[in-house]
């Protein structure tokens, strides 16, 4: 229990801690911030076992592609026109700054990064994901000894509450060294968290809205066993909303070089329209994509196996060898200088385009 809950509330906190279960809970807030939208996630992680990974990727078959008719053409080129990387660098180099302190779940620096994302979602006039019980930007849960936040918005599409395609990435990342030195986390994955935000702002900026629902969300605690994803997964589980929902989730885009698009299913045969429409979207901008399988542990993990919602990760050149293209990964030189612009547009490129596939089929 922590300061967190009002002493109003101990019997029924107790309840939900008892039980073990992911339940929306309100009243619940600190001295400076209500938490209305809080969740548990039990320490072990689930109150049954997820199955094993599977083996093998999901069929080489891919959807056909159907022709695109002008005026669909013209608005991806509008999409596609309005990328501006120098903003999308700029949201990067902010996340990854030394003032973050690496970003660590349940930091102030985390904090402070949570607050980054909300304060451009509120910029964008996104809204709150109120279909799974949110009336703020931030999902806030308790999993053991950890607090933090999820920040999720949603922009409407043409058809609200009817259907969902998550864009996501992971803000967290793995705070000080022994020495105070931050580990600030460009390419891990302050590069994914700048790649939605700009995502973000196209779509608002252009005026475009899919046939679905596009949600934005940043995940905190996927540096210690995925926590913000098997939180949000359980919570769309409990509002009965698994089969309206799919994800594309970001991670590792900020590579220093490299060829490919790697795209990870998971080896869940239910994400491959999203595989094919990253691979249509590669195709397209003739950037390569390779299906890559089951990766070592992404927030993807939790909505394929657990819940069985469709979700890919993204990333760039990660499969072939991660220490060639990804050299600063888990290390403290992992900062925005290291970072090739270059990639970073090539992969924002394919998700942008992706995920408009996905939304906007009917």
């Amino acid at each position: 229990m922590t300061a967190r809950l009002r002493n109003s509330f101990p019997l029924i906190c107790l309840f939900v801690f008892s039980q073990l279960l992911v339940l929306p809970v309100s009243g619940c807030e600190d001295q400076q911030k209500a938490r209305v939208n809080t969740v548990f996630v039990p320490e072990n992680g689930y109150n049954f076992e997820p199955p094993a990974p599977p083996q093998n990727t999901v069929s080489t078959a891919t959807i056909p592609t159907v022709p695109m008719p002008e005026n669909r053409i013209q608005t991806i080129e509008v999409l596609l026109n309005s990328l501006d990387i120098t903003r999308e660098f700029s949201f990067l180099s902010t996340l990854a700054a030394d003032s973050y302190q690496g970003r660590k779940t349940g930091s102030a620096g985390a904090e402070a990064s949570a607050d980054f994302i909300s304060t451009e979602f509120t910029r964008l006039g996104l809204q709150p994901w109120t279909k799974i019980g949110l009336s703020s930007y931030t999902q806030h849960f308790i999993a053991g000894d950890t607090e933090s936040d999820n920040v999720i918005a949603v922009l409407p599409g043409r058809s609200p509450d009817n259907a969902y395609v998550i864009l996501a990435a992971h803000y967290d990342h793995l705070g000080l060294d022994a020495n105070g030195q931050p580990f600030n986390g460009a390419d891990d994955n302050a590069a994914g968290v700048a790649a939605i935000l700009e995502i973000a702002n196209i779509f608002q900026q252009t005026g475009i809205k899919p046939e679905k629902d596009i949600v934005f969300c940043a995940f905190s605690g996927e540096e210690i066993g995925q926590r913000g994803s098997k939180a949000l997964g359980r919570t769309i589980f409990e509002n009965g909303l698994g089969n309206q929902v799919e994800m594309i989730n970001i991670d590792g885009i900020g590579a220093t070089g490299g060829g490919y698009v790697g795209i990870w299913d998971e080896g869940f045969s239910g994400a491959a329209k999203l595989v094919g429409a990253l691979e249509e979207a590669g195709a397209t901008l003739g950037t390569p994509t390779k299906r890559e399988g089951t990766d070592i542990g992404s927030d993807a993990q939790p909505f394929d196996w657990q819940y069985s919602i469709p979700a890919v990760t993204v990333d760039w050149d990660w499969g072939s060898d991660p220490s060639i293209w990804h050299p600063y990964y888990h290390t403290v030189y992992d900062d925005a200088d290291q970072i090739n612009q270059t990639v970073l547009e090539q992969a924002t490129r394919v998700v942008l385009l992706g995920l408009w596939l996905r939304a906007s089929e009917t």
